[in-house]
């Protein structure tokens, strides 16, 4: 497996990739495009068309737009719970970039999203499509000045059976390409998800004769990388804080990828970190698709490189590796050294393919976390832990939550590695008023 792993996320197989396709560009100019799969009832890709037109000024591409609506069933196993978050995920976002999203958003319609996706089909050859989609989708999601009703009477739009086969085949083709979800953009074989891998594909496309004169690059580095205050810096502390819940999955990647993060942003102001361990998905009956585990695995190599963390050397520790980290954890918690204990093993997991079952591997993690190993060793035969990881998994579900990693502070509620910057703004809001959100 570490082996393995390496291979499909190692920079020099990327790049060999992505050094092919370069050769086949230039010999077909009708590569150089990005497709945006688009899903008129999904907030991400509302934003990220506001983003598009920005986009297409600095970079020398062609927009090719995709119209998909239902999405596979397999990957997207909690519909409805994803729909509920991504509407406030949706308003934070919106206003850290200074777009439009409703603050009273609702989702739309089933009925409504597929007349959408009719008028928009029935169009889509039509010179400028980019400006009909985003008219008919802001008028969907009710922030335009047009409304629905009259977007849909001086369009038009296809039957519905007629909407429908499009739609089936576009989502075929976002399967066969090796995705599984809507606000993507898909460029030279590689895919990157709204606006929070925008700027991984300007990344990409910063070359002569792509990048235009007007293109900053620092511009997409500052607005969507997200990173968070210096911790060398010293920072204002709360008036009032509460504990932060840290909720992660030894199998995550994302939780690897937060971990270190999160610990060192609260260490900075002070908060206390309950790490609070949850079972894989799969072990929760949420299943994990083969194209979903490779775009999760190149995605997060991406995004540790980004935060210049070491990450693909891998030992996939589902099973009896996962069952003996969390019968760990409770002696880690014990010992005061849970979070060394949480960063030592992720580490060893995702960075170093260092093996959970093995009793060589599980001293090294341990010993470096400050544990004593002969004392730790007993707890692998301990079930206690089932109790906790049963508990943590309802908290999860509690939140509206089903993936990690996932954090709770005060009455916010965030999903993904991605949203730290999220917490950091929380925290500080509460140095300045005393009040944390």
């Amino acid at each position: 497996m570490p082996f393995l792993a390496r291979m499909v996320t190692s920079p020099k197989t990327r790049n060999l990739r992505r050094g092919w396709f370069e050769v086949k560009r230039r010999l077909r100019p009708s590569l150089n495009t990005v497709i945006f799969y688009h899903r008129v009832d999904d907030p991400y890709s509302l934003l990220l068309l506001q983003a598009l037109p920005r986009f297409l000024e600095d970079f020398k591409v062609d927009l090719q737009i995709r119209l998909v609506l239902d999405l596979p069933a397999e990957a997207n196993p909690v519909p409805e719970l994803q729909a509920r978050y991504a509407l406030t995920d949706a308003r934070r976002l919106a206003q850290l970039h200074g777009l439009v999203f409703p603050a009273n958003a609702s989702q739309p319609s089933p009925e409504d999203a597929l007349k959408a996706s009719a008028i928009l089909l029935k169009h889509q050859d039509r010179p400028r499509l980019l400006h009909l989609v985003t008219e008919v989708t802001a008028a969907l999601w009710g922030c335009s000045t047009t409304t629905f009703h009259s977007a849909a009477k001086r369009y038009g739009s296809l039957k519905d059976s007629e909407a429908r086969q499009l739609l089936s085949q576009n989502s075929a083709e976002l399967v066969a390409r090796g995705h599984y979800q809507s606000a993507m953009l898909y460029y030279g074989g590689e895919w990157y998800w709204g606006l929070d891998r925008l700027a991984h594909l300007a990344d990409r496309l910063n070359k002569p004769g792509i990048r235009r004169a007007s293109g900053d690059l620092a511009d997409y580095q500052r607005q969507y990388r997200h990173v968070l205050q210096s911790y060398n810096t010293l920072r204002p502390r709360p008036k009032q804080v509460k504990p932060l819940d840290f909720y992660f999955s030894f199998r995550s990647p994302y939780s690897y990828l937060a971990a270190d993060r999160v610990f060192k942003l609260a260490d900075l102001y002070k908060i206390p970190v309950l790490p609070k361990p949850i079972m894989p998905m799969v072990n929760r009956g949420i299943p994990l698709p083969k194209a979903k585990r490779r775009y999760i695995l190149r995605d997060a190599k991406r995004e540790a490189e980004k935060y210049n963390l070491p990450f693909g050397k891998i030992c996939d520790p589902l099973g009896d590796g996962v069952r003996n980290a969390m019968a760990l954890f409770p002696f880690a918690q014990e010992q005061g050294k849970d979070q060394e204990f949480v960063v030592s093993v992720l580490s060893g997991i995702w960075a170093e393919g260092l093996d959970m079952t093995r009793p060589s591997h599980q001293r090294k993690m341990l010993e470096r976390a400050g544990l004593d190993w002969p004392q730790a060793r007993a707890s692998l035969d301990n079930d206690n832990w089932r109790r906790l990881a049963e508990r943590n998994g309802g908290e999860l579900e509690q939140l509206g939550l089903w993936g990690v990693p996932a954090f709770r502070y005060g009455s916010l509620i965030l999903w993904g590695q991605d949203r730290l910057w999220a917490l950091e703004k929380a925290v500080l809001a509460g140095t300045k008023n005393g009040t944390q959100e």
